[in-house]
Parts: C-alpha cells; structure tokens; sequence
C-alpha cells in the first residue's frame, strides 16, 4: 500500500526515504496562516534573500566567498543579494579585521530583528501544523527531533 510518503514504512528508512518523509512534514505544517510569507512581503525579500540572511546570522560574520560557497551559488548572485539586503538595511559590510582587503557580512539590528519575527512566525506556524497530533505521537516526534538535533551538534 502506497502511502503519500512513499513504501509502507520501515524500521529503518534510507536517507532519501527519510528525506521524503521530513519533506512531507514540514510541507503540511508550514506557512500556516501565511504569517512569514505576510513579513517576508513587508519587508520586501523574497525567500533566497531569506536563506542568505539566516546563513549570515549562523555564521555570526562572513565572506561573500564563503556565503557563495555554502550556498552553492555564484560570487556574483551573492553580491547581488547583498547589495539589495545593504539598501534595506538589514546587514553590514565591514573590513576583517585582520585583514583588510577582506570584507564580511553581519546582521544590521533591523536585519537580527526581521529574522527573530521569522523564526517565531515559522515556530508558530509549525506548532499550528502539529497541535493536532495525539500527546504520544508529539512526544515521539520531540524526542526524534531532539536526538538528531543533538547528534547534528
């Protein structure tokens, strides 16, 4: 029996089969209500720029080199979103300081505070999507979540 997650479930699911399954997780509890995407179109970034941001924020002050690297895109594409996230105002470009032929990105106050709006969007909107499951199923998933969070670290 199909199921919209693929074969009957195993008890040990390849990565590609678990992959399918986190994505149909997070595909019925996001964008609940539309809140983030409501922020995202106020303050006029589009998903790309979104990814780039949260990126910046992980790595507390970056190259663009590496920007472009992590995000498997082109030096020129990164620019370009950093060039628009500047005009926002949402980061700083500063020297190293070490070195100052480099240059590295960090979050501006506006830009820190536009993605602690989207992240509590986003939590809300997953909470949303799971306040339906049953305590047990909740529970399973929490400590599914925890473990493999802790095994990311």
């Amino acid at each position: 029996m199909e199921r919209e997650l693929g074969p009957v479930i195993s008890d040990s699911p390849d990565p590609a089969a678990l992959g399918h399954a986190l994505q149909a997780l997070v595909n019925r509890v996001s964008h609940r209500g539309g809140a983030s995407l409501e922020i995202m179109a106020s303050a006029q970034v589009t998903l790309q720029q979104v990814l780039l941001l949260a990126r910046i924020l992980e790595t507390r002050a970056a190259a663009p080199s590496v920007l472009a690297a992590q995000l498997g895109m082109s030096p020129s594409s990164i620019s370009q979103m950093l060039d628009r996230l500047a005009q926002l105002e949402l980061i700083v470009r500063s020297e190293h300081p070490t070195d100052r032929r480099k240059r590295q990105i960090t979050l501006s106050s506006q830009g820190r505070r536009l993605m602690a709006r989207l992240q509590k969007a986003r939590a809300d909107e997953y909470a949303a999507g799971v306040a339906g499951l049953s305590e047990p199923v909740r529970r399973r998933l929490w400590l599914a979540l925890h473990a493999a969070l802790d095994e990311m670290s």
